[in-house]
């Protein structure tokens, strides 16, 4: 199953237990993510803050926060509604981008013993495990004890709720080895053990479990905008748990895997190159409507696939064949907006140049 298909599934089943008004503030709020906070960031942010919804973008938040809200009364007063309500869909918007989730509603009811009655983020995780993420207290929390670094602690919770959960999942152990695989035979027989648990958690966040790993290689699907199946090496991965603490694993595996389906090494790569070096590995791309990975499209999002509307109404994306990099296959995906950027060309060129290659 598509992460998004998951996310989806997760979403519907929230619905059976949500009051009709949390279902209506939630459906609002959803439609209308894009634009508010494309206003948020005009009217509330410096010009040079990093808007890539990225765990170090919400350290650049904190300043920010803490220079609108001297103490935490401040968080609740009418005249401050909109940069609060604009923080914490950002906040959200983020914790999305790290980890398997979905936005959802905390509805307190009559728990008079829970302040909070507000947009949540759920980990994708059965009941059991779905403890949302309560965005609005790390807001407090922040302006409270002042500390940088609070606003990653979210992203923490988020992580530690999933790995229970994948943990809890292995019903069944992995049948006894009596030796490691020659390819990592940096590990002891214990470490590969515990390796294997955790990457077979990770993959089954991904719908890809089942699979065996004594190979040295992952089957995952990846891809832009044809989504094929494609093994990739994890001889890399193996090397960084084994320099890691024991319960850093699942991150880490669930990190590098989250990164191979939405294709971030190729993203990276083309961010990494020059023009002239993927010039000959470009296709332009036409599509009746714009091509993006969010629930509504930011064009200036980094990660953003490039398009941009011609005049007879179409738009234009540019795909990348992206060389075999190391443990992983030759890949064609989207070209990002940050390897536009990176490429230092003007968008006009890009587009004549598109325009002669259709």
């Amino acid at each position: 199953m598509h992460e998004d298909d998951r996310t989806e599934a997760y979403m519907a089943e929230d619905r059976k237990n949500m009051t009709e008004s949390a279902c209506v503030f939630l459906d609002r709020w959803l439609a209308g993510m894009g634009s508010a906070l494309q206003q948020w960031r005009r009217s509330y942010l410096p010009a040079d803050f990093p808007f890539d919804f990225t765990l170090d973008s919400l350290d650049a938040l904190e300043p920010v926060v803490l220079a609108r809200y001297p103490d935490q009364a401040a968080i609740g007063i009418e005249d401050n509604a909109e940069f609060t309500t604009g923080t914490l869909r950002y906040i959200g918007e983020v914790l999305l981008r790290v980890a398997p989730a979905r936005w959802g509603y905390q509805d307190r009811a009559d728990d008079d013993l829970n302040p909070y009655c507000a947009p949540v983020i759920r980990p994708n995780a059965p009941a059991e495990f779905a403890n949302g993420v309560i965005l609005e207290f790390f807001l407090h929390q922040l302006v409270r004890d002042r500390e940088r670094g609070t606003l990653r602690k979210s992203a923490a919770q988020l992580r530690e709720t999933l790995a229970i959960c994948w943990e809890a999942a292995r019903v069944d152990p992995p049948a006894p080895r009596d030796a490691v695989p020659g390819w990592c035979e940096y590990f002891t027989l214990d470490e590969y053990n515990r390796f294997v648990a955790a990457v077979e958690a990770a993959l089954s966040a991904f719908g890809a479990d089942g699979q065996t790993i004594d190979a040295g290689y992952v089957s995952l699907v990846a891809g832009n905008p044809n989504r094929e199946v494609h093994d990739f090496g994890i001889r890399g991965l193996g090397e960084q748990c084994r320099e890691s603490e024991f319960e850093d694993w699942p991150v880490l595996c669930f990190s590098v895997i989250d990164g191979y389906v939405m294709d971030q090494p190729q993203r990276d790569w083309l961010t990494g190159v020059s023009f002239t070096q993927v010039e000959d590995r470009l296709e332009p791309w036409l599509a009746d409507e714009p091509e993006w990975w969010l629930s509504e499209p930011l064009p200036d999002w980094q990660e953003q696939p490039f398009w941009i509307r011609l005049e007879d109404g179409r738009y234009l994306h540019f795909l990348a064949t992206v060389p075999e990099l190391e443990g992983i296959p030759e890949i064609t995906t989207f070209v990002p907006n940050s390897a536009v950027r990176a490429w230092n060309i003007p968008v006009e060129k890009l587009v004549q140049w598109g325009t002669r290659h259709l």
